[in-house]
């Protein structure tokens, strides 16, 4: 029997919250995507807990490593466990987090597992979606297609992946083919070879702060996932089109001993410099949109090949793990500075980079310290250091230090609370979590961040700082309230300004709340407000939106339906929400300007065999009393199962 994909009406939403932090980091936009594909990941195939050990757990990435080493005991000590709710009571739990997990996890015994693992067999999805306005002048049709196909089958998975975004061709380049195409085969076994992968996959050991192309330590600073890291190698099914690796993996294991090997060779999208004088063609920079919708996009396709190898050796005791890392990165051109923008003066130059790190975990009663040291061919290093303690049952505490030298970016590393392009950013982190009274939760994260030299709109060395407080009442399993408010305090450049640009220092206070209940079994009504005020301009935003949801008893049909309003000075105090979408597929549209936004989406469900989801969505801006625009968006969804 298929599972069915999770009630997006019971999603958690401490979930929810960690999305639109992600999609409001405008220098890393495929963080937001590569969180949500791991969600659909997660519950397509949700973690079997009568089985699973550390490193099954540890595909629960919004969990600490503390949460999953408890979890992991719980397990070993107690054999089965019964109920989710069972799960509130384990150290290092509550009933928020019981809640978090309930969507991507799985009760049955092994067997169980194993039958259902069996009759999925294959699994093919297509998304269609376009908008009634769009663009002129681009290179193909203006909609967006992806077609996935899945087969799994006693530890044997592969997949295909094509994609066209809004605006590229059906079919380009030589031979032809979609703008993106992956695939992948992997094989999990329990012996002395535990995975091996041929085609695309994604990697990440450690910290990550030399290895790591799926999502960055550190989504939210109330929630910030594992701190302590993880060793693994999987196949790659997002649809970033540069940050992955494309070629062979192996992990092997032998008692305490594991290590994993990896090859890869993968085109991918850069600005090319033509031959001037003695000097040969060059990369100018590199291009991670991956949209190729016009003449120039579509010049930077596929240009550059880039090679990848490496491999991670592990030694791991009851309590400790201890750990190398090494990697080398080439290309088929050298990469050169232009020196366009001080900024780049730290950036990398020539044909390889080689980046070496060690890391340890070490688990002490209660608790768990995590630390890794990078370095590369330059001299450039990463630090990092955590402890995540519970010095309750009630009370839990996690602390970060990192910091990561100008120039310090391995091309597929991304440590805690890293910047996008991994370097440039030391700091201190801190969070805590703690259960004030019976079903009220109390949380709060605070992250300083230095920047000693130049970044993204900002062309001076300077400081910021973040934090967040959560409140959270439970209740009862119908009725969840909760409260955010959050501080943001960064420097950039002064827009317009001439000559030597000038900088001041901005800050944002926002406030959000939200209350969701479920009168009946097949219905959910939630609510939500936020504000947003911006200084120094003064800017100033809001939203307020309802949410119905509701499941129809006798046929297998749901239907989701969201009215919002919204209105904001300016882009500076826009604010973004979360909405439901179609399964490998998200929204959370930025809200700026005054307007209102809704949206229908309507799921039928074929048991055994699949389901088709449409949503409409329709915003309208009022630029005045008499001038209204609307901007409408479509996507359908057919799933097959076979």
């Amino acid at each position: 029997m298929v599972k069915d994909s999770y009630s997006q009406e019971n999603l958690s939403e401490s979930i929810v919250s960690l999305a639109e932090e992600q999609a409001r980091d405008e220098a890393d936009q495929e963080a937001v995507s590569e969180y949500i594909e791991r969600l659909h990941e997660l519950n397509e195939d949700p973690v079997a807990l009568d089985s699973a050990d550390e490193s099954s757990l540890a595909r629960l990435f919004f969990l600490t490593g503390f949460q999953i080493r408890a979890l992991a005991d719980y397990i070993h000590s107690t054999g089965k466990i019964l109920s989710v709710y069972e799960i509130a009571n384990i150290p290092g739990f509550n009933r928020e987090l019981a809640d978090m997990i309930a969507p991507f996890i799985r009760l049955e015994s092994t067997v169980a597992r194993t039958e259902i693992s069996k009759a999925r067999g294959h699994t093919l999805l297509a998304n269609f979606i376009a908008k009634h306005r769009q663009a002129e002048q681009q290179a193909g049709p203006g909609h967006k297609i992806l077609l996935k196909y899945k087969y799994t089958c006693r530890g044997v998975m592969a997949g295909l992946i094509a994609e066209k975004d809004n605006g590229e061709r059906y079919l380009s380049g030589y031979p032809l083919q979609p703008d993106f195409v992956s695939a992948h085969l992997a094989w999990n076994g329990q012996g002395i070879i535990r995975k091996l992968i041929i085609g695309d996959y994604s990697a990440k050991f450690g910290m990550g702060s030399a290895i790591n192309t799926g999502l960055r330590t550190g989504l939210s600073l109330t929630s910030p996932g594992s701190l302590s890291g993880i060793d693994e190698i999987r196949p790659y099914t997002s649809t970033n089109e540069n940050n992955f690796f494309r070629g062979s993996a192996a992990m092997l294991r032998y008692k305490k001993l594991a290590l994993s090997l990896f090859y890869s060779a993968n085109k991918i999208d850069a600005s090319i410099k033509p031959a001037e004088g003695n000097q040969s063609c060059c990369i100018e920079s590199f291009y991670t949109s991956g949209i190729h919708n016009n003449i120039t996009s579509l010049a930077k396709k596929d240009v550059v090949t880039e090679f990848s190898r490496g491999a991670a050796f592990s030694l791991n005791f009851e309590n400790v793990t201890l750990g190398l890392v090494w990697i080398t990165t080439g290309f088929s051109l050298p990469v050169r500075k232009t020196f366009k923008d001080p900024a780049d003066l730290y950036d990398f130059e020539g044909l390889f980079s080689h980046t070496g790190a060690v890391y340890y975990r070490a688990s002490l009663g209660r608790s768990l310290l995590s630390g890794e040291f990078s370095s590369d061919n330059r001299g450039r290093f990463g630090l990092v250091q955590g402890i995540s303690m519970r010095p309750s049952d009630r009370f839990s505490l996690n602390l970060l230090y990192r910091n990561y030298d100008p120039g310090f970016s391995p091309f597929h590393g991304l440590g805690p609370f890293s910047t996008s392009s991994g370097g440039n950013i030391n700091g201190i982190y801190a969070n805590f979590t703690f259960e004030a009274a019976r079903h009220l939760f109390l949380s709060a994260g605070y992250d300083m961040r230095n920047y000693p030299w130049l970044r993204y709109r900002c062309s001076a060395p300077s400081r910021g700082a973040v934090s967040e407080l959560r409140l959270k009442y439970l209740p009862s399993q119908a009725l969840t309230a909760e409260a955010i408010y959050g501080y943001r305090k960064s420097v950039a450049d002064i827009p317009g300004s001439t000559g030597i640009k000038k900088q001041r220092e901005s800050t944002a206070r926002s406030l959000k709340g939200s209350l969701k209940y479920s009168p009946a079994e097949n219905l959910t009504l939630i609510s939500r407000i936020g504000f947003i005020k911006a200084e120094p301009s003064g800017s100033r935003g809001m939203f307020l939106m309802q949410d119905v949801n509701w499941k129809f008893i006798r046929i297998p049909v749901s239907i989701w339906l969201r009215y919002c309003i919204f209105n904001t000075d300016d882009w500076e105090s826009r604010l973004y929400v979360y909405e439901n979408d179609l399964l490998h597929s998200f929204s959370i549209p930025a809200l700026s300007g005054k307007g209102k936004r809704a949206y229908l989406m309507l799921a039928w469900k074929f048991p055994e065999h699949g389901d088709i989801r449409i949503k409409y969505a329709v915003t309208e801006f009022e630029q005045a009393k008499s001038d209204v625009k609307p901007s409408g968006e479509i996507k359908i969804q057919c799933r097959l199962l076979f």
